[in-house]
């Protein structure tokens, strides 16, 4: 049993359903708390490091930002080594890139490109070795959706009082100690937005972690500059916005999810709003009885508008592209008593399966998918060969039960072909649900140089396949579950807004639960 079956086998109880639903925010907040609390990871070297390798280590070891925080070197294969770092989670992708980068500046790793496998891992192509920097586990610098969240509205209110950090300056080791000092000095003045809130209570926690060690941290440097980047963007172009994420904030996103029975974050994406200008809303009891058109008349239509609501949602510069296997949910039809009831996910009796049930049970939907897809022009899909391990069998069946899932149900949202579904599929996971209202997608950047001018997604937007492209459905026989390659047209009204090239994943998440993530998106 590894430290992962360990820990959920520990933390079952705590859950409604035993274990963590990721379609569930509390769940995945739970979740998230809980990993912040697990202990370090222990890593050994392997034998027989090429000396080479030994030489970076030590190099990196010797160099005062990085004093012996290299705890471990294993060679995943002759010409793979997993370079572990201490104090650095081992689910901070964001970080590891940074870190990456910044070993190569000091000239703490060899030359080389640095790329992306298909898991979504940086590494750094020497030509001679693929070198991937890791983390030990527990990262003390990380954060949970309100603590990010809340420091963005921290900082971007602390901007706005024109008495912190007037030189816009990144975090770094000679100067957090006394930004973070100067930010506490502010005390309640830059929580507005947060009153009556978690995310109040959680920054004021997470900014009790710094000590005279963490200037020091790239983990600590990385997490600030993230936000604060953000947080510039939004006090150059609204310097005098008011932050919204209390109660009217929360009344307007379950009003709009009422309505539509969709997840709140999904019919209205913003994960703060900035109030800015004129604008008369609603008294709080009122949201309740207002209808979605009048809800989403009050955000604005472009970036810099005044006189309205800014719905702006964060996000990490490395961060997933979205997630979209809550669409399912729309099709989940109601149980029936005495019936089993039609399940995307992964049954207890087949997460037991035999590699022989495995195998078969594959081999049966990927002749029901090429009997749905048919002779489909849009749909490139060739089923490959079965995975040889009993893991990867169970992740590929997980995948398949989610793709036929969908197949199945697309009759019950207007007779839709299967290429039309993976498309609706993946809008969806962008948050394009055709009853948004205006929504603004701000990228921190962990240098904390100011984000760009955010990404904008119109109201009522729709997604059709690129014209004279086509869904490729890839099946691997040595990767658990399936990829899947879209390029999508956004429309606005009936005019192409902008186009995108896509990767889906559709996989097990090591359990009984699927994940259908956009792992890859390229803005053409």
């Amino acid at each position: 049993m590894d430290v992962f079956d360990k820990f959920f086998q520990q933390n079952a109880y705590k859950f409604d359903k035993g274990y963590p639903d990721m379609d569930n925010d509390q769940d995945v907040l739970l979740l998230e708390t809980l990993l912040d609390q697990l202990i370090l990871l222990e890593f050994e070297d392997s034998e027989n490091i090429p000396d080479d390798i030994e030489q970076i280590r030590s190099t990196i070891n010797n160099h005062p930002e990085y004093k012996d925080k290299v705890e471990a070197v294993v060679m995943n294969s002759s010409t793979r080594p997993f370079i572990y770092i201490k104090d650095v989670g081992f689910k901070s992708r964001d970080v590891r890139l940074e870190i990456t980068n910044d070993l190569i500046e000091k000239g703490l790793l060899p030359k080389g490109k640095i790329k992306q496998n298909d898991k979504g891992s940086y590494y750094l192509d020497t030509g001679g070795y693929k070198i991937y920097i890791k983390g030990t586990g527990k990262d003390k610098y990380a954060t949970n959706t309100d603590q990010k969240e809340g420091l963005v509205v921290v900082l971007y209110n602390a901007l706005k009082t024109k008495k912190w950090n007037q030189k816009k300056e990144p975090f770094n080791k000679d100067n957090m100690s006394s930004l973070l000092s100067d930010l506490i000095s502010l005390k309640d003045n830059v929580y507005k937005g947060l009153e009556g809130t978690t995310a109040n209570g959680e920054v004021k926690t997470y900014l009790e972690k710094f000590d005279e060690e963490s200037s020091s941290s790239k983990s600590a440097q990385v997490v600030l500059n993230d936000n604060l980047s953000s947080a510039l963007r939004m006090f150059k172009d609204y310097p005098e916005g008011e932050v919204m994420r209390g109660e009217t904030f929360n009344r307007i996103k379950a009003r709009a999810a009422n309505i539509t029975s969709l997840k709140a974050d999904k019919v209205n994406p913003g994960d703060i709003f900035l109030k800015v200008g004129s604008i008369t809303l609603p008294e709080t009891d009122e949201v309740d009885i207002t209808g979605l058109e009048e809800l989403n008349k009050l955000f604005v239509d472009k970036w810099g508008d005044k006189d309205g609501l800014v719905a702006i949602s964060l996000k990490g510069e490395k961060a997933q592209a979205g997630k979209a296997k809550s669409y399912l949910n729309k099709f989940k039809p109601k149980e029936i008593e005495g019936q089993v009831p039609d399940e995307y996910n992964l049954s207890k009796k087949e997460i037991e399966y035999s590699d022989d049930q495995f195998d078969s049970a594959i081999d049966q939907l990927k002749k029901e998918t090429l009997e749905k897809i048919g002779s489909s022009e849009f749909i490139d899909y060739k089923p490959g060969k079965n995975p040889s391990t009993t893991n990867q069998k169970k992740f590929k069946l997980a995948a398949y039960k989610a793709l036929d899932y969908l197949f199945r149900h697309l009759k019950n949202e207007g007779a839709l072909t299967p290429a039309q579904g993976l498309v609706k599929m993946t809008a969806f996971g962008m948050s394009i649900t055709d009853v948004n209202p205006t929504f603004f997608k701000l990228i921190g950047i962990s240098s904390g140089k100011i984000a760009d001018i955010p990404e904008r997604t119109p109201a009522g937007a729709t997604a059709q396949l690129s014209k004279g492209t086509k869904i490729t459905i890839k099946d691997d026989p040595t990767y658990g579950g399936l990829k899947i390659n879209i390029s999508v047209d956004i429309l606005e009204g009936d005019k192409v807004y902008s186009k995108y090239d896509l990767e889906l994943v559709m996989r097990s998440n090591g359990n009984k639960q699927n994940t259908i993530e956009i792992q890859k998106s390229t803005k053409k």
